[in-house]
């Protein structure tokens, strides 16, 4: 019996968030063990784990093989151990650095539009803060 595949749901407006996805797929090498979800491209998948659709513009989620939801840094802790690449940022779960590192992913989250958008972005696709959730707190991650 094969395990279910970790699946990467991502904003597939962000530049950032496509190439990084993109990575993923090439780490993967098509074994299957890692799939990349465009958040626009199924609503189903968002509707059935209770995901918001503006945190998942927001940040990375990853829904491991069990169903056990991950966000941020931990899901790119989970999609980079999917395909065998986990070692490269494990010194991130130690207590200091996971402090540092979560806060870091977050900021740079919150920021990578700013830094990274090439002409602007259509239809406000790539407002981040106007539709952030104010309820979101670090205690989800």
């Amino acid at each position: 019996m094969t395990a279910s595949p970790t699946i990467v749901i991502y904003d597939g407006w962000c530049s950032v968030c496509s190439a990084s996805a993109g990575k993923l797929r090439r780490l993967d090498g098509g074994r299957g063990v890692l799939l990349t979800v465009d958040l626009r491209q199924d609503s189903e998948l968002i509707t059935k784990h209770g995901l918001s659709p503006s945190e998942v513009r927001r940040v990375m989620h990853a829904i491991a093989g069990e169903g056990q939801v991950f966000v941020g840094m931990d899901a790119l802790r989970v999609a980079l151990s999917a395909v065998g690449r986990g070692w490269m940022i494990r010194w991130t779960r130690l207590w200091l650095f996971r402090a540092i590192t979560d806060r870091l992913y977050l900021w740079f989250a919150d920021n990578r539009h700013r830094w990274f958008a090439k002409g602007g972005c259509a239809d406000g696709a790539c407002s981040i803060r106007s539709d952030r959730d104010t309820t979101h707190t670090d205690s989800n991650l």
